[in-house]
C-alpha cells in the first residue's frame, strides 16, 4: 500500500488508531468522574484558591503517551522509501528511408489549398531565386512528413539514403536522431548528382545498410515521383535480394496522376518570371506496376500520396504498423524508515515519565 508517497509493508496496521478516540473518551470519562477535596479552616481562603499552571498543562502527560502510541503504530506499519529500477528490452526495428530527390521532387503539384493561396500572392520571381518553394514542392513536404514520422519513434534505429540518376547513403542507422532531422533538413536535388531516377539503385543501398542487422523487423520506407530510368540494378531484382533478406518495403508514390499544376512562366520579351499553370504529362507519372512488385515480393505495401494530408496518413500508417514491441522489467528497492517514528515514540514515552513523576507528580 502506497500513502504520501510511501510505501507501507503492514498497512493492516493502522486499523490500530481506531483506538486513539477510544482512548480519549476513556480519559474524559476518567477525568470527569474523579473528584478530590481538600479541607480549609474558612470558606472565604478557600475562594482565594486558583489552578496553578501544574493545573492547567495536567494534560501534557497523558497527551505525549498518546503521541507515543501513534508513533508505535506508523512505526509498526513499516513505512519505506520505494525506489524503483527499470530495466527495458526491446525488439527494435530497424528502418532505411530512401528518398528521391530528382529534379521532378521540386514540382509544386502537392499543394495544399493554403499553401497555393499563400504562394499565388507571393512574387514568383522572388519565391524563384530565394529558393522558397522548395519548401512547398514534393521534395519539401516529403521532408516535413518523414521528420514528423522520425519524431514519432523512440528505440529503433533509422537511417536515410538518398537517390537520383545515383544512390548514396546520407545517415546509417542511428538512434541519434537529432543529427538525422539536421541531415534531412540538408537534403536537396543537389544531394545525389544526375537527372535520373535510379530506383533500383536507391534500393539496393539502403538494403545493404540493413544486411548485418539483427533487428527483429528490418524495413525499408521508399519514396519516388517517377520511373526507374538509371539504375544499374533493376527495382524488382532488387525486391528479390530485400525478400531473400527478410526486408520488408514500403512504397511510396508521390504526385498528381493528372491535371495542371503550379509553374513558373518567363516571359520571353521581358524576361520577368510570374505563376503560371502546366499540365501533368503520363511521362511525368508514377510507375506504379513496379512500386507494386517491390511491396508485394517483400511483404509489405504500396501507397499513393496527391498531397500533403494524403502523404501524413500514409507515414502514421507505416509508423502504427512497425511497432516496437518493449519489454519493460521493474524492480523496487525499499529503505525501512520506521526506526525514526520507533525512536520518537520512545522519546515520548521517555518525557511522559519524566514529567510525571517530577513536574506533574500527583500527589494521593
Amino acid at each position: 500500500m502506497d500513502i504520501f508517497g510511501y510505501h507501507l509493508h503492514n498497512p493492516e496496521a493502522l486499523f490500530l488508531f481506531a483506538l486513539v478516540p477510544v482512548l480519549v473518551a476513556e480519559y474524559i470519562y476518567r477525568m470527569r468522574k474523579r473528584k478530590s477535596t481538600m479541607k480549609f479552616p474558612a470558606l472565604g481562603i478557600a475562594k482565594k484558591v486558583r489552578s496553578g499552571a501544574r493545573v492547567k498543562f495536567r494534560h501534557i502527560v497523558p497527551l505525549l503517551r498518546l503521541l507515543a502510541i501513534c508513533c508505535f503504530i506508523v512505526a509498526l506499519a513499516r513505512p519505506q522509501n520505494a525506489t524503483e529500477v527499470e530495466y527495458s528490452s526491446s525488439d527494435g526495428v530497424d528502418i532505411m528511408l530512401a528518398l528521391d530527390v530528382s529534379g521532378s521532387m521540386m514540382t509544386l503539384d502537392m499543394l495544399m489549398p493554403a499553401d497555393r493561396m499563400k504562394l499565388g500572392v507571393m512574387n514568383a520571381e522572388k519565391v524563384l531565386k530565394s529558393g522558397e518553394f522548395w519548401d512547398f514542392s514534393r521534395l519539401g513536404y516529403a521532408k516535413k512528413v518523414i521528420s514528423d514520422f522520425i519524431g514519432k519513434r523512440t528505440s529503433d534505429r533509422i537511417g536515410l539514403s538518398v537517390f537520383a540518376s545515383r544512390s548514396f547513403t546520407m545517415c546509417p542507422l542511428t538512434l541519434d536522431y537529432g543529427s538525422l532531422q539536421e541531415i534531412l533538413l540538408s537534403v536537396n536535388d543537389s544531394s545525389a548528382s544526375g537527372s535520373g531516377t535510379a530506383i533500383g539503385d536507391g534500393l539496393m543501398t539502403s538494403i545493404a545498410r540493413l544486411e548485418k542487422s539483427d533487428a527483429k523487423s528490418r524495413v525499408v520506407v521508399l519514396l519516388t515521383d517517377g520511373r526507374d530510368n538509371a539504375s544499374l540494378v533493376p527495382p524488382l531484382h532488387a525486391a528479390e535480394v530485400a525478400k531473400a533478406l527478410g526486408v520488408k518495403v514500403y512504397t511510396i508514390g508521390v504526385g498528381k496522376k493528372s491535371g495542371s499544376i503550379l509553374a513558373f512562366q518567363q516571359n520571353p520579351w521581358t524576361g520577368d518570371i510570374s505563376w503560371g499553370e502546366r499540365e501533368i504529362t503520363p511521362e511525368e507519372s508514377v510507375d506504379e506496376d513496379v512500386l507494386k512488385g517491390i511491396a508485394e515480393k517483400t511483404g509489405g505495401k504500396f501507397y499513393r500520396a496527391e498531397n500533403k494530408k494524403e502523404l501524413e496518413k500514409i507515414y502514421e500508417e507505416i509508423n502504427q504498423l512497425e511497432k516496437t514491441e518493449i519489454e519493460t522489467v521493474v524492480y523496487a528497492r525499499y529503505a525501512e524508515l520506521f526506526y525514526p517514528w520507533l525512536l520518537a515514540g520512545a522519546l515520548l514515552i521517555f518525557l511522559e515519565l519524566l514529567l510525571a513523576n517530577t513536574r506533574f507528580v500527583r500527589i494521593p
